[in-house]
């Protein structure tokens, strides 16, 4: 599992984490609230799915966490399973 929020998006000129690798190991992505605004000719959730929808794991949006309230602490390092479903959303997260 790995969880983004806009604020750790590239800017012109920096090299997306994809090509990097950095995603060579995930099983899904979660992507959280962001404050950032949007843009006129593309929305957050269209710019994560243009990014990191040829990944084939799944990306589940709009998660309550990131740099805006209610502000779900996810602990770095924690092993986490998720449940997500158009009724149910949970996160357990276990250390070690």
């Amino acid at each position: 599992m790995l969880v983004m929020s806009m604020s750790g998006a590239s800017s012109p000129g920096r090299t997306y984490p994809r090509g990097c690798g950095f995603f060579d190991r995930a099983n899904a992505i979660l992507f959280g609230w962001s404050s950032a605004p949007g843009h006129s000719s593309l929305s957050h959730r269209e710019a994560v799915l243009d990014a990191l929808g040829s990944l084939s794991v799944p990306i589940i949006a709009d998660v309550e966490c990131g740099h805006v309230p209610p502000y779900m602490p996810i602990v770095n390092g924690a092993h986490g399973r998720i449940v997500h479903s158009s009724s149910r959303s949970e996160l357990t997260q276990t250390l070690g």
